[in-house]
């Protein structure tokens, strides 16, 4: 959404339909969506979001206001520069786990970044030196003619690869990451002077990132990958009519941590979860916390869902774990609680309580059943 705002915006300046004032506001909005995602990534403790910010602020500064004291060989290579430094440092964030903003690591990386662009200042003001890296970086393997040379060959395809890997992690940051590279580069294939809009896509696309981030962190279950208690509130608060509430429970959990440790406990929770979220029917399942599991069935009677609960209860009972470091394995059951919705009853935390009452009256009953 943000980048086709970004491109529509582009194609108006192009046109001429865009007002000279709002034009010059886009140029300098960039810097307004850094400094929100500087603190917004802050606030939530994510250092890769500051740190990503921080890498495209300042190559935009490099393109729109170089220091004056640069020669023109300095301002050249700073430029060139970018297209290389983007890339290395996003990839190098996707492989680096979380560490925040304030702690040591976290100011650790953010030294990191500060030697980089120390030395790209610093070779920029040899006039030598920079037009001798300005050929290096801007090196043409093949020539194509047009717009296609204004990009150096090696940078593209670095952000090739780079956007390979970072679409290879399968997540969300990274996800954004990958798509802060496409409107950087792509814009010189366009008309480089409309770099203020290529770099408003790319802070934009990280500024979501940190939106979608701050929703999983609320929402998502980091450990079984299930919506968590939270969504499962707002879910209920959804529900009308017709539905049913089952609560899960794995048996002998405690018995699980206590004999094998807490890694296998976790094992036996994502297994449970990957079940779960696969149950059909309709289900949509939530993490309710501990060992214990919420599904939702809208608009589906009990008759319905006691066979899909049945069913989901056989294949966790079929399934086993294999315990680290050992050639044992270990079987999972799980006890299920059903409750469905009254004719005059509007309140689903009062199904859900009662669906919970079936799920100790199934554990009371001998566990590895269904009660309704």
């Amino acid at each position: 959404m943000i980048l086709s705002a970004v491109t529509a915006l582009a194609f108006a300046s192009r046109a001429g339909i865009l007002p000279g004032g709002l034009l010059g506001f886009v140029e300098y909005r960039p810097f307004l969506f850094a400094v929100l995602g500087v603190v917004l990534g802050g606030w939530f403790n994510r250092g890769r979001v500051v740190y990503a910010m921080l890498v495209l602020i300042i190559c935009y500064w490099f393109f729109i206001g170089a220091p004056d004291f640069l020669p023109p060989e300095g301002v050249s290579f700073l430029k060139v520069a970018t297209l290389y430094i983007i890339p290395v440092n996003l990839v190098l964030m996707a492989f680096m786990s979380e560490r925040g903003v304030f702690r040591k690591r976290g100011v650790a990386r953010l030294l990191f970044l500060a030697l980089q662009f120390f030395a790209l200042m610093l070779f920029a003001t040899r006039p030598d030196v920079s037009e001798a890296l300005n050929r290096l970086l801007e090196i043409r393997f093949i020539p194509l003619g047009g717009r296609a040379d204004a990009l150096p060959q090696m940078a593209v395809l670095l952000a090739v690869v780079a956007m390979v890997v970072l679409l290879a992690r399968g997540r969300s940051l990274e996800f954004a990451f990958f798509c802060t590279l496409l409107p950087v580069f792509s814009v010189f294939l366009v008309d480089a002077r409309y770099i203020s809009f290529a770099y408003l896509g790319a802070t934009g696309v990280i500024l979501g990132g940190v939106v979608q981030e701050a929703w999983r962190m609320a929402f998502v279950d980091d450990l079984t990958g299930l919506s968590g208690r939270r969504a499962l509130g707002h879910a209920m608060a959804e529900l009308g009519g017709k539905y049913c509430i089952a609560m899960l429970d794995v048996d002998h959990f405690k018995k699980f941590n206590d004999s094998h440790g807490h890694d296998v406990g976790d094992m036996v929770l994502r297994k449970v979860a990957r079940e779960l979220a696969h149950c059909g029917g309709g289900g949509k399942a939530f993490r309710y916390g501990g060992e214990e599991f919420s599904i939702l069935f809208a608009g589906r009677d009990r008759s319905k869902v006691l066979e899909t609960l049945e069913n989901l209860r056989k294949k966790i009972a079929g399934s086993k774990i294999a315990l680290p470091e050992s050639n044992r394995e270990v079987g999972i059951t799980v006890s299920i609680g059903l409750a469905e919705r009254g004719a005059d009853e509007d309140d689903p935390w009062v199904v859900l309580k009662e669906a919970d009452e079936k799920l100790f009256a199934a554990k009371q009953a001998g566990r590895n059943r269904v009660t309704v």
